[in-house]
């Protein structure tokens, strides 16, 4: 990977990359399709309410500001002719906090919305609805293995309810799909493998479409997604994409190599309050190293700072 090259022939970009991802939906007329057609499967998984609208705008990498305050960037904002937002997040790396910035986000979308004066009424009666749609490539809930996770803001009290019928949100959990028997008959299922295997296996759209004959089929039947899958293909071949596209992978390797590094701090760190405590109880050297790891200096050197300090 340290030979990244924008103009090597062999060069397969994930689908899921940011540089990818924004080229791809780049505005209405080139990815509007592919939206709404990602959005209604989402919500159809979920049996949740359809989408109202029809997409009518696509912004990738929107930032959402309002006076005074932080403002905060979406990865893709699809706006509908029926007063909709809905918002694609792509999370590669874990962040368990994603559902704390989207209600960030989403408060901005409102704030936008009311105009000085407004009374509350008035204010939710020109709210939007807001959808996230969070797309991880991570699990982000252990303790269950569906593919989606909705969530909304509820009333935990019985009888259970929500709360704000203008937002909420579903987290896909892209690693799911490899444990779900195949189900290409369902859209998001031939979405979320499109995607994830792909991007997990380094190759293109067109080389999984080859080798799963469903897919193709879904492709034909399926205006969005077969819009996608050409988008991704004029992407991949653009010259100024694949530039960028390296200098994000490259970005990506150095942010990994920074979050091992700390990794592996903490480790250390656990390594050396474990000695410090046996060096307290008595033990000698050489069963410290043993249970620790760590090196025989690095032990007489802790247990020269303990006297030290006293």
């Amino acid at each position: 990977m340290s030979n990244l090259n924008a103009n090597d022939p062999n060069l397969i970009m994930s689908p899921l990359a940011d540089p990818v991802t924004s080229a791809i939906f780049a505005n209405v007329e080139t990815a509007g399709e592919a939206a709404g057609s990602i959005i209604r499967a989402t919500l159809k998984a979920s049996g949740d309410n359809e989408l109202l609208g029809k997409i009518v705008e696509v912004t990738p990498q929107r930032t959402h500001t309002s006076p005074k305050e932080r403002g905060c960037r979406v990865d893709v904002d699809t706006k509908s002719d029926a007063n909709e937002n809905v918002i694609f997040e792509i999370q590669l790396n874990p962040d368990m906090h994603i559902i704390t910035r989207d209600l960030f986000s989403a408060a901005h979308i409102f704030t936008k919305t009311s105009t000085r004066g407004d009374t509350s009424a008035q204010m939710a009666l020109k709210m939007p609805r807001v959808i996230y749609i969070n797309i991880l490539g991570y699990n982000i809930r252990e303790d269950n293995s569906a593919l989606v996770q909705p969530f909304k803001i509820m009333y935990t009290n019985p009888p259970s309810r929500v709360a704000v019928h203008h937002f909420s949100g579903y987290n896909i959990q892209l690693p799911r799909i490899l444990e779900m028997p195949p189900n290409f008959e369902d859209s998001l299922y031939c979405w979320c493998y499109t995607l994830y295997t792909a991007h997990l296996k380094g190759i293109t759209i067109q080389e999984v479409l080859a080798v799963q004959p469903a897919l193709q089929t879904y492709s034909e039947q399926d205006m969005g997604f077969s819009q996608f899958c050409d988008r991704y293909n004029q992407v991949c071949a653009d010259p100024a994409t694949r530039d960028e596209y390296v200098r994000w992978t490259i970005d990506q390797m150095r942010q990994e190599g920074e979050r091992a590094w700390i990794r592996q701090e903490a480790i250390t760190e656990g390594r050396i309050e474990i000695a410090i405590n046996m060096i307290h109880d008595g033990d000698d050297v050489h069963k410290i190293s043993r249970i620790t790891g760590l090196e025989s200096s690095r032990i007489f050197e802790l247990k020269n700072e303990l006297k030290a300090s006293g």
